[in-house]
Parts: C-alpha cells; sequence; structure tokens
C-alpha cells in the first residue's frame, strides 16, 4: 500500500505570534494616525488654515472695550467669530446676528452674570447707556475659510471624526487580511476533510506553517493512514470472500447436476410409493439448492458491478434479441408475449449487457407471476430525452408495502409476488443498473391488467463519435 506523506511546511509559527503581529501593526498604525493627524492640525494652524481656540474670544474682549468706551466698532479684515445680539436696556431686540429665539436664550443666561457659559457656548454681556450688547461664542479651534467653517464648525471635532473613521477603517482592514490569512492557513485543513468525507485517502496534507493547525494536521494524517490501511484489509478481505463464495458456488454446481442426474435415472425405474415420495423429497431438495446458489453467483455480481461498458448499437436489432429472449422464457408456461415499439432512435448508446440482464430480471419477474395462457406486453417507446421499458403481466400484482420496498435487496415481505428461489435480488440488481445508466425504475399496478407494472426508465446518451 503506497503511503502518502505530509508536505512539510518551511517554517512553524504560533497562531498567537501571528495574532500578537497584527495587533503589534495595528497599534503602531494608530499612534503613526495620531501622530499624523495631530501634526497635519498644527502645521494648518500655523498657516491661518486653522485658528486657534481662544481666537474667537480674544475679538469678543476686544469688542467689548471698544463698546465699553463708547466707541464705534469699525469694519475689521478679519471676520468675527462670534455672533451678538443688540438691545434696549429693557430687553428689546435692536439688532444683531442671532436669531429672535437665540438672542433671547442669549438674554436670559446673561441677567445674573455678564459672564457665563451655558453649554455649548459662552456668553458676554456688554452694557453702555441704555443699549445692552450680548456676543456669544464658543472656546474652539475652528477654520479660517468660512466655507469649511460652515460645514464643519469645529476642527478639533473634525479631525476627531477623520481620526475615527480611520481607526475603524484600519481595524477592518486588517480583520479583513487577518481572516483572509487565517483562511488560507486552514486550506489545507478543509482540503483534508472534504477528501476524507468523500472517501478519498490517496492524497498528501499541505501543512499550513501554523503550529496549532499543523497539530490537527498531524493528527488527521494519522487518522488518515490508519483508516486508508483498515479500508484496504476490509475491501481486500470483502474482494476474498466475494471470489470464495463464487468459485464455492460454482464448484458445487457440478456434484449437484450429477445428483440430479441420478435422481431423474431413479424416477424412470420402479419405486414404490414411499420410495417415489423421497425420491421426490431429493429432487426439490436439489432444485433449492440450486436456486440457493444462483442466489449466491447473483450477489456476487451484483457487487461487482461498478462501471458502464457504453457502445452504440442498433436499436432494432438490439430490440429483436431482447424480444426474442423474452418469447423463450415464457414459452415454458405457454405465457403469449405482446411486443410493441414506438418513436424509437435509431441508435443508443448504452451497456447493452448490462441493461439485458436488467430488462430479463423484470421479465423473469413477470413470467413467474403470470399465470400459465396469459400475457405478457413489453412495450418499449422514446418519450422526450428517454427511452421507457415497460413490461405488464396479469398476475395479482404489487402489494402496498411492495410498491415501495420490490427493489430493495433481499426483500421478501410481499407475499404477493413471493416466488419460491427468489430471495430479493432481481430487482435490486436491475435498480443499480438503471442507477448507473442515469435513469429510474418505476414499479406500480397496471390499471388494465391489474399485474404488475415495471417500467426502466434510460435517458437516451448521444454518442461521443456521433
Amino acid at each position: 500500500m503506497e503511503v502518502t506523506k505530509v508536505q512539510q511546511a518551511r517554517k512553524t509559527t504560533k497562531m498567537r505570534t501571528i495574532f500578537l503581529g497584527y495587533l503589534v501593526m495595528f497599534c503602531t498604525g494608530t499612534i503613526a494616525l495620531a501622530l499624523i493627524l495631530v501634526l497635519i492640525f498644527y502645521v494648518l494652524m500655523s498657516c491661518g488654515i486653522i485658528l486657534p481656540a481662544n481666537y474667537a474670544e480674544n475679538q469678543v474682549h476686544e469688542d467689548k472695550t471698544i463698546i465699553e468706551a463708547g466707541k464705534t466698532l469699525q469694519p475689521d479684515s478679519r471676520q468675527k467669530l462670534y455672533k451678538y445680539a443688540l438691545f434696549t436696556s429693557k430687553g428689546r431686540l435692536i439688532e444683531g446676528n442671532l436669531s429672535d429665539k437665540q438672542a433671547q436664550a442669549a438674554w436670559n443666561v446673561t441677567q445674573q452674570k455678564d459672564t457665563t457659559y451655558h453649554f455649548p457656548y459662552n456668553y458676554v454681556k456688554v452694557s453702555h447707556h441704555d443699549k445692552v450688547t450680548v456676543m456669544r461664542y464658543s472656546v474652539s479651534a475652528q477654520f479660517e475659510p468660512p466655507i469649511l467653517r460652515q460645514y464643519l464648525p469645529n476642527a478639533e471635532l473634525s479631525f476627531f471624526a477623520v481620526f475615527c473613521i480611520a481607526f475603524l477603517g484600519g481595524g477592518v482592514l486588517l480583520a479583513s487580511n487577518f481572516g483572509r490569512k487565517l483562511t488560507h492557513k486552514m486550506s489545507g485543513l478543509q482540503q483534508a476533510t472534504k477528501q476524507i468525507q468523500a472517501q478519498d485517502l490517496d492524497f498528501s496534507i499541505q501543512l499550513s506553517g501554523v503550529m496549532e493547525i499543523d497539530q490537527v494536521l498531524h493528527s488527521m494524517d494519522t487518522m488518515k493512514e490508519t483508516l486508508k490501511t483498515s479500508l484496504q484489509k476490509q475491501w481486500n478481505l470483502e474482494r476474498s470472500r466475494r471470489e470464495q463464495i463464487s468459485a464455492l458456488a460454482h464448484d458445487i454446481k457440478t456434484p449437484l447436476t450429477i445428483i440430479r442426474g441420478n435422481v431423474e435415472l431413479l424416477t424412470e425405474t420402479e419405486q414404490s410409493e414411499e420410495q417415489k415420495n423421497y425420491t421426490d423429497y431429493i429432487a426439490e431438495s436439489i432444485r433449492q439448492m440450486e436456486q440457493y446458489i444462483k442466489t449466491l453467483i447473483e450477489m456476487s455480481k451484483a457487487e461487482t458491478v461498478a462501471t458502464l461498458q457504453t457502445e452504440t448499437i442498433n436499436t432494432d436489432f438490439y430490440l429483436t434479441k431482447i424480444k426474442d429472449q423474452v418469447m423463450a422464457l415464457a414459452a415454458v408456461k405457454k405465457i403469449s408475449v405482446v411486443f410493441a415499439a414506438f418513436n424509437l432512435p435509431r441508435t443508443l448508446y448504452i451497456d447493452p449487457i448490462l441493461l439485458e440482464r436488467a430488462i430479463m430480471n423484470v421479465a423473469s419477474n413477470a413470467v413467474d407471476q403470470a399465470p400459465e395462457y396469459s400475457e405478457i406486453r413489453l412495450t418499449v417507446e422514446s418519450a422526450g430525452d428517454c427511452i421507457h421499458f415497460s413490461i405488464v403481466d396479469e398476475g395479482p400484482g404489487f402489494s402496498a408495502e411492495g410498491l415501495k420496498q420490490a427493489a430493495e435487496q433481499f426483500y421478501m415481505g410481499d407475499s404477493s409476488r413471493r416466488l419460491t428461489g427468489h430471495y430479493g435480488m432481481g430487482l435490486y440488481i436491475t435498480k443499480s443498473i438503471v442507477n448507473l445508466h442515469g435513469g429510474k425504475l418505476i414499479i406500480t399496478n397496471s390499471t388494465e391488467t391489474s399485474g404488475g407494472q415495471v417500467c426502466i426508465e434510460i435517458p437516451i446518451s448521444v454518442s461521443p463519435t456521433s
């Protein structure tokens, strides 16, 4: 027996080492991402694209000083980062860039203190004569370009959002890469499992290079070799057993033939009634033994049917041969055979020997069941992409149980179809042959004769040379 070897990987790594490698890569990438974002933030701040967090607060304090001095605020090239509302001393809104609701809220929160914080804004109230100005601002870094500030009002939160998105994206990419790598490493294990499941033990196990997976693969390889050895021994024993049974069955046929011949000679001599009974007993026992031997031979043949020997044959010539054999079989019981054929192809691509055996098994059962001087109908026709061989007898038909189990091996439970010397092999062998052809065996009772009806349905295959 050929022993396959495990193909060694160049290097073995522990699973935790691979995981730690990805963890270090992830942590390193996270730190590098944070440093890069901080660097970009400070570069943009130094270039003036990002304004510092106290920029709006400085503007407010500068303008507060001007208002308290009674001076008019002059236009400034810098855009104001705060919003304001101008009130009368009674709290009536005069002007401002806060909405009415926002202005009222600003007025309310500055009634107790001139400088206060109410999430998320800071408020500063400046009074001069009979007018009150309330300025609202937030202490956070902001983008200098108005368009960026409109959609990204907080530069720090924007950079934090970018960090979170990049953090999650990096985590997903690393996890996906780790999953693909782990799947690749386990492909040898999956392949070995599929091979063993398919009962194919002639393969070499590919090691993954991961210590934990390779330990499982080594155990599986040992199991595979042990299973292969055990199955090989079992197959050898089964083959030897079949050969011995077949050889013994053929050897026993010779002395049985001699005994039967002598018994037939005895029946031609003058015998008393008691001697005739004994002679009949011997003859019946010999007949049963011959049937037992026939069954043993059929069983051996049934177990060896494995592949088809297909060839292209002439349909008419083949069916003529089948019809003649069925008629010869039926003539013993003086049974007539009605043959009909419809829409047949000119050639068939089948195993002629196996299919002939299947048809004759069905015909033999029909002849055994049919009473003398009755009729058997053999019909062959093509329908769609299949050819149908139907045999109908005028016997008692199948029982409900027989319709379900008649094609099972050694089935003998159907008393309506059980015959002396038959041991549940005929239809089982037929079904095996039909399955090899990719067809199906249909067992029913005829609605016309009430007898058994067995149909062999075979796909019409095309010859490779046609």
